[in-house]
């Protein structure tokens, strides 16, 4: 099974290829440079700054821990640096297509349009970061904690279609939760299940064992990046203090029977092995 990943270029979207170049032919990596940071609002005060900075300080020095340094395994592995927001090029099209790769896998990259999709119908698979449909768009795994739901949690491996996060479903993973797990644990160990997921539900797909399941998009809440704020970090943050995940843990079996999730049959998985 050939492949070939688009991604961003931070260290998780690293660890997603070398993750890949080790269970899968990786035949190719495009790596789209993360948008440009125009810095914090100047209508912050001191404490909302504060906060936003200890927020995703603690996110890099969490992934650090996790996932550290992947890069020199993909020494072998031809790859494109590409600047943000030039994923669609025909540039890019092609140089996909030299790879002659059976499946595309996104993950963190900007939003893919045509003609890129009409290239390679239920060809694109993508890694999203949260739930769907319970929660979509915009910081997918930020929010269920928000809300005190960190059953909702998890990844979707979907095929990627126009409408974003709206593409049927191959399966979903959530983490294994921990007493002690806080937000950026919970995210980081999504990101490493949902690539131990994805190569054996790749191969399904291609049998045609794995059939993808519709979204009910009626369902869930829908979030953008303006959304999000210093008040939403606090509020999390109050969240795990105040006991949130051992009392999850502790009601867990009816709290996931809420938010039944769609997974890939052992079966099936096994024997695409």
């Amino acid at each position: 099974m050939r492949i070939v990943l688009l991604t961003g270029n931070q260290l998780r979207h690293r660890f997603a290829a070398a993750s890949l170049a080790s269970s899968c032919t990786l035949a190719g990596v495009v790596f789209e440079a993360k948008a440009a940071i125009v810095g914090t609002p100047k209508s912050l005060n001191d404490e909302d700054r504060l906060t936003i900075e200890q927020h995703f300080a603690e996110r890099d020095q969490v992934e650090a821990n996790l996932l550290g340094h992947s890069s020199s395994s993909l020494i072998d592995i031809q790859s494109k640096e590409v600047p943000h927001g030039f994923v669609n090029t025909p540039e890019v099209l092609d140089w996909i297509r030299r790879c002659e790769a059976d499946l595309i896998v996104l993950y963190g990259t900007s939003i893919i349009k045509a003609p890129m999709l009409d290239a390679f119908p239920d060809r694109i698979i993508n890694i999203h970061l949260g739930l769907s449909p319970y929660y979509r768009g915009s910081a997918t795994n930020f929010w269920p904690l928000v809300y005190g739901e960190p059953e909702c949690v998890g990844a979707t491996i979907h095929l990627a279609v126009a409408k974003v996060d709206a593409g049927a479903i191959l399966t979903q993973v959530r983490p294994e939760v921990g007493t002690r797990d806080r937000a950026h644990e919970l995210g980081t160990k999504t990101l490493i299940a949902a690539l131990e997921a994805l190569p054996p539900v790749m191969s399904s797909y291609l049998l045609s064992e794995t059939k993808p399941q519709s979204q009910d998009l009626s369902q869930g809440r829908v979030f953008k990046n303006k959304d999000f704020n210093a008040a939403s970090v606090r509020t999390m943050w109050r969240n795990f203090d105040s006991g949130m995940i051992n009392e999850y843990l502790l009601y867990s079996r009816n709290r996931l029977e809420k938010y039944p999730i769609i997974e890939a049959s052992v079966a099936s998985l096994a024997n695409s092995n």
